[in-house]
């Protein structure tokens, strides 16, 4: 790697970390082994001060995310959370929302997967409310951001808020496969709608009645399975 990079510019070393970076997740992708995210906790530590260099401030703060995700996969979450919140710090000093939402979930997702609902939810929240605002006008953030938010409104049994959300999350999909053709987030938000559905069939409360019993242990299992479901895609396509 350093006799690749000798001699070049600061920008052209910064692709050539990008490209073996990208490569790794691939591998991962192909062959499920954790050797190459370790690989990519090297490179994106390599990568970052390089980016602050060149004052890349967004692609710096997202390179944060990416090298906190692998952390997350090895099992070294505390480094991981430490590295969202830098994220976090990028975006809020240069106005980044779409850096704010993206450490958000990393860091209510965390939080969630610790037990801490109370930490984690307003996260979430807030890396919805982030998405909408994204210097890019990119609807990746939105999908991304409901997806996330969805399931643990559903293991908290908080079934008000995520109806709307799930509505949200279809015409969202919808408009996405519209424009680029049939896409993952279209045929996801099928499954939360029967989800959905499947809750409020067995169980639709009285106002301010939570759920109990069965219908209380059906849902939670279901969201579980959505949860499940969910870390898998992101494991493999973050």
């Amino acid at each position: 790697m350093e006799e690749l990079m000798a001699l070049r510019s600061d920008d052209a070393c910064s692709n050539i970390l990008s490209v073996f970076s990208d490569a790794h997740r691939k591998g991962f992708t192909a062959t499920g082994s954790k050797g190459h995210y370790r690989s990519c906790v090297g490179l994106e530590e390599w990568q970052i001060p390089l980016l602050g260099k060149l004052q890349r401030f967004r692609d710096q703060g997202q390179a944060m995310c990416s090298l906190s995700h692998a952390l997350r996969l090895l099992d070294r979450d505390s480094e991981a959370s430490t590295w969202s919140q830098r994220a976090r710090d990028v975006g809020a000093a240069h106005g980044f929302f779409s850096l704010e939402s993206k450490a958000c979930r990393g860091l209510g997702l965390a939080a969630m997967d610790a037990g801490r609902h109370e930490e984690g939810l307003p996260l979430l929240r807030n890396a919805l409310v982030a998405a909408e605002l994204n210097e890019l006008d990119d609807p990746q953030y939105e999908l991304d951001a409901l997806s996330s938010l969805m399931f643990p409104l559903f293991s908290t049994n908080l079934i008000d808020e995520v109806e709307p959300l799930v509505l949200r999350y279809r015409e969202a999909a919808k408009a996405q496969s519209e424009k680029e053709g049939v896409c993952f987030p279209e045929l996801d938000s099928l499954l939360c709608s029967a989800r959905l559905h499947q809750v409020l069939r067995l169980c639709t409360p009285r106002l301010g009645t939570p759920f109990r019993g069965s219908a209380l242990a059906s849902s939670t299992a279901i969201a579980s399975d959505c949860h499940r479901y969910h870390r898998a895609r992101d494991t493999c396509t973050s």
